[in-house]
């Protein structure tokens, strides 16, 4: 069933929140304006949303001896080949993007590389740029491809919360797409072809059995509820699944005064699937 674990947000920078007093308030938000606490949570826990703060954390990561680097590379937009052997680790490690601006946000690609690692346990966690134009009219501009999105600054708590909520439904429609492409064994063509198939036949089979069960037409409603219970029990959708194969039961048992009980359950539960529709047919070839 998706997202059964809870959304863990980590959030840097210019939030127009107290970081102390919301990490009390909110356990599903870790907030820092530190730099080096930012490499620790990424390194020990996995997020489904990090939200980064670019000029704040710049201004928060400059330690004396990388300050003393920055400024002696700053004029140089990617390091040539011939040279790198003389740049520190961390610098070493830092992609070199076309276009990119190694001396306004030196910490920018350095932290993105580390969230990204494809060893690391954030490396598919979605990562957005929290970008202000009064402090930094050309932050936009600058924000690197590996961003999965780009907000102004400073961000209210209202709006995290709107933010927070807009991407708990992507990262649902995520899990959607990965349990089918787990099914498939990544056949993508024949994926995309079971997410059209149940997104047209799911809300009308859902419609027939309740035409039939307020029609106290109980076999045709089991035979219904039964093709519908065979197509999820195949795609791996287990949260559907759980209530069609408790309706299919109670209409199999003659239990009949427990199945509208059951149908409301399957009815939202397809409803909270179908809902994904439209991104997940737009989004699939993304993932």
């Amino acid at each position: 069933m998706p997202l059964k674990k809870p959304f863990i947000v980590l959030m840097t920078g210019d939030i127009d929140i107290n970081h102390s007093s919301f990490n009390q308030r909110r356990q599903d938000i870790i907030a820092t304006t530190q730099y080096d606490d930012i490499l620790m949570h990424i390194k020990a826990t996995q997020f489904d949303l990090i939200l980064l703060d670019l000029p704040v954390n710049c201004s928060v990561a400059t330690t004396p001896d990388r300050l003393r680097h920055i400024r002696h590379w700053q004029s140089v937009a990617s390091v040539p080949d011939r040279l790198r052997h003389f740049c520190p680790p961390w610098m070493e490690e830092m992609p070199r993007t076309a276009g990119s601006s190694l001396g306004r946000h030196p910490w920018q690609s350095e932290l993105i590389a580390r969230i990204k690692d494809p060893l690391g346990m954030n490396s598919k966690t979605p990562v957005i740029a929290i970008v202000n134009p009064a402090k930094d009219s050309q932050s936009e501009q600058q924000c690197p491809a590996e961003f999965d999105d780009i907000l102004t600054g400073p961000i209210t708590e209202q709006r995290l919360n709107e933010l927070i909520d807009l991407w708990k439904t992507k990262a649902l429609a995520l899990d959607y797409i990965q349990i089918l492409l787990s099914k498939t064994k990544n056949n993508r063509r024949l994926t995309l072809t079971l997410f059209e198939k149940l997104f047209e036949e799911l809300p009308l089979q859902v419609i027939d059995i309740k035409d039939a069960l307020e029609n106290k037409q109980y076999d045709l409603a089991r035979e219904i509820t039964h093709k519908l219970n065979g197509s999820v029990s195949f795609c791996g959708l287990m949260d559907i699944q759980q209530p069609a194969n408790a309706l299919e039961n109670c209409l199999l048992n003659n239990n009949y005064a427990s199945t509208h009980r059951h149908f409301l359950i399957l009815q939202q539960r397809t409803l909270n699937f179908t809902c994904h529709q439209k991104f997940i047919l737009e989004n699939f070839g993304k993932y």
